[in-house]
């Protein structure tokens, strides 16, 4: 599912389980380590909203990336030079193809001349056409990819191009978390020298490493982010919003993801562990049990594909059955809302 679907989502989640004593009383919800109240707060709506974004850090692509100020910079210029370089390619293509039909053009017209009702029209036909290939490649990348031939070649060196913005997306984000993560830890060191704050270094870490999702749409990540979350709200005296955050993290994925065609994993780190012991040149029935653990997916119908007609349907149905149940549990059980 998209961003904007993730954060509608997460909200109303939250808003879900701080309404219905029912829901609110689950175990999952209110125990010895997470605890959501009863009663909306606005910013728990903001916690929940982030957590719900967070989930995809793993992905340069995503909502959360693009409002990063470091790597949402980067991807907009990047994709401002992608942008750049497939107009230019096109106009290269099209110049290429007008001066080909321009140089061609006796040998053109001489040929459309010999077919009846365009005979007379042939050297306008001719210049017409070179026009309109040039024109084309400057204003319409849709139509230029379905012309034969020319678009076959400019898909594939367009490919190219996109590959590499998304590599050097992928790169950015890489380092951003990376650096992110040198700078808390020496400044954890020379400052607070607080344990805790390692965790957090760990998570910016894999957040850089693992592909998109994996460790961050898994049972693991959940209960790391959760952990590191609690500690932060903790410090700032919040507890509570512990709770917040679990609820759009996990609505991410159990709520929304699962319904993907992709699915979600149950756990990863089997696959990497298995990844890394075939590395280092040991391969035995352990490390296929492994692997096949962590290629275990939960899925549910209608595994939808995101960003199709048909997800995106299914996206704005499902917010709107969420939002009914919301405001029919709102009025049944007489919620409220609170700023903090």
């Amino acid at each position: 599912m998209n961003g904007r679907s993730h954060q509608k989502i997460a909200m109303l989640s939250y808003a879900i389980v701080a309404t219905v004593p029912i829901i609110n009383s689950m175990a999952i919800f209110n125990n010895k380590y997470i605890h959501v109240p009863i009663g909306i707060s606005l910013i728990g709506i903001g916690t929940a909203c982030l957590s719900g974004l967070i989930v995809d850090a793993d992905s340069q692509n995503s909502k959360i990336n693009h409002m990063n100020p470091l790597t949402g910079t980067s991807n907009k210029v990047t994709h401002d030079i992608e942008k750049l370089l497939k107009l230019l390619l096109r106009l290269l293509l099209g110049v290429g193809l007008f001066a080909l039909i321009i140089w061609n053009s006796k040998t053109i017209i001489a040929q459309l001349s010999r077919i009846k009702f365009i005979g007379e029209y042939a050297k306008i036909c001719t210049y017409f056409m070179s026009f309109i290939f040039l024109v084309i490649g400057i204003t319409n990348e849709r139509i230029y990819k379905n012309i034969p031939v020319i678009g076959f070649v400019y898909k594939k060196l367009s490919n190219i191009i996109s590959k590499g913005s998304n590599n050097l997306k992928r790169t950015t984000m890489f380092l951003t978390y990376i650096g992110s993560s040198l700078i808390l830890a020496l400044y954890n060191v020379t400052n607070l020298n607080d344990s805790s704050i390692y965790l957090i270094c760990i998570l910016l870490i894999c957040i850089a490493i693992f592909p998109h999702r994996t460790f961050l749409h898994s049972i693991e990540g959940v209960i790391v982010f959760t952990i590191s979350a609690s500690y932060v709200f903790n410090r700032l005296g919040y507890e509570y919003l512990t709770g917040c955050f679990f609820v759009g993290y996990i609505s991410h994925i159990y709520w929304a993801d699962i319904f993907t065609k992709e699915g979600v994993p149950i756990l990863s780190t089997p696959r990497f562990i298995a990844e890394l012991l075939k590395k280092i040149g040991i391969h035995n029935k352990f490390v296929y049990i492994l692997e096949k653990i962590g290629k275990l997916k939960l899925k549910l119908p209608p595994h939808i594909t995101t960003g199709s007609d048909a997800g995106n349907l299914f996206e704005v149905i499902y917010i709107i059955i969420l939002f009914i149940v919301f405001v029919v549990s709102f009025n049944v059980y007489g919620g409220n809302f609170r700023i903090i």
